[in-house]
């Protein structure tokens, strides 16, 4: 999808801050490394047993390599944004966005209740500098009254974040409720489904940028053509720019992923363990060392796929056109 946005100048403050997430070309090359306790539990399961500064070093490290090569890089508030900026390890001309979300983690997964952490709020994110803001819903249209409260809450947040003039990315997670199982073909093809239709619902909503699961699967050309024809339904349901995630897909399914959905419009990626998945655990430095080099590599090479398939998400007005949207005394009254 290309579009302007925001459509009208009475938004300027978020089209800045989606301009410095996003290229030239519009295409936004975001790595994702606010993983929490998922995060502390690569190194070591016993999570007690992982000190706070071992993560910090980790994921300094790796943001330092990737911010060369992205054009926003997606921080947590606990171990990775206060820290990347006091040590520069996020460039002056790297975006940066953090998650509002407060995830309940288990071995198991994740707990699927939408919880906003009560401190780490749109205005201290305005406040610190952070360009956007990324909310994960936990998400089955079946489930009524939870769906309901949650789009209420996302409701809330754009109003907040439309206050700040800070761009809200939203992430709708599709998962199994009880007696599912994607070993089931009907299960497989109604998630595809629930993809497509929840992308709309938040878009909707007033949502800023939407980061999606891959609507379909990889791996044969009738599994692919399928995706395709998703993310393109996707596409033209929805009128802001979208973005893929990386979920649990290798970095190989998700180079193809990123083909397919750019190819119908989406225009980047926030994407995580796909890209640094090899450089996180108890390493030696060379082998944390290699592991941020194919990172970059990574990223280099998703970066290829966009600029061959996709297409970015702004077309800049002309000089004319900006000159009628902004009178000379438009700074008196925004």
């Amino acid at each position: 999808m290309t579009t302007v946005f925001p459509a009208s100048a009475a938004r300027l403050g978020k089209l800045r801050r989606l301009q410095r997430v996003s290229d030239d070309d519009g295409f936004m090359r975001v790595a994702a490394i606010d993983h929490p306790e998922n995060y502390v539990a690569l190194f070591d399961a016993d999570l007690a047993a992982v000190s706070f500064e071992e993560v910090v070093e980790s994921k300094l490290e790796l943001v330092r390599a990737m911010s060369a090569v992205s054009t926003a890089v997606l921080l947590d508030p606990v171990w990775s944004f206060g820290q990347a900026v006091l040590t520069g390890a996020v460039p002056a001309g790297t975006g940066v966005i953090s998650g509002l979300e407060h995830l309940a983690y288990s071995p198991e997964g994740f707990g699927t209740d939408t919880v906003l952490r009560d401190r780490w709020t749109v205005p201290v994110l305005a406040r610190t500098g952070i360009d956007a803001a990324k909310l994960v819903v936990f998400y089955r249209r079946e489930q009524a009254d939870v769906s309901t409260s949650q789009l209420a809450l996302v409701a809330d947040v754009v109003a907040q974040c439309d206050e700040a003039e800070v761009p809200l990315v939203v992430e709708p997670l599709w998962y199994p409720l009880e007696g599912e199982s994607l070993d089931d073909p009907a299960v497989r093809a109604a998630r595809v489904e629930a993809i497509v239709e929840s992308t709309s619902v938040f878009a909707d909503l007033g949502v800023d940028v939407m980061k999606v699961e891959f609507p379909g699967y990889v791996g044969d050309d009738a599994s692919e053509d399928a995706a395709a024809e998703a993310c393109a339904r996707l596409d033209a349901s929805i009128e802001v720019p979208w973005v893929l995630l990386s979920s649990s897909a290798t970095f190989e399914q998700f180079r193809t992923q990123l083909r397919i959905a750019a190819g119908a419009g989406a225009c980047g990626f926030m994407a995580g363990r796909a890209i640094w998945g090899d450089a996180v655990g108890r390493f030696d430095a060379d082998r944390r060392a290699a592991g941020a080099r194919t990172a970059v590599e990574r990223l280099e090479s998703l970066h290829a796929v966009l600029r061959e398939h996709g297409t970015g998400w702004t077309t800049p007005v002309s000089v004319a056109e900006s000159a009628a949207a902004l009178p000379a005394d438009w700074h008196e009254t925004y």
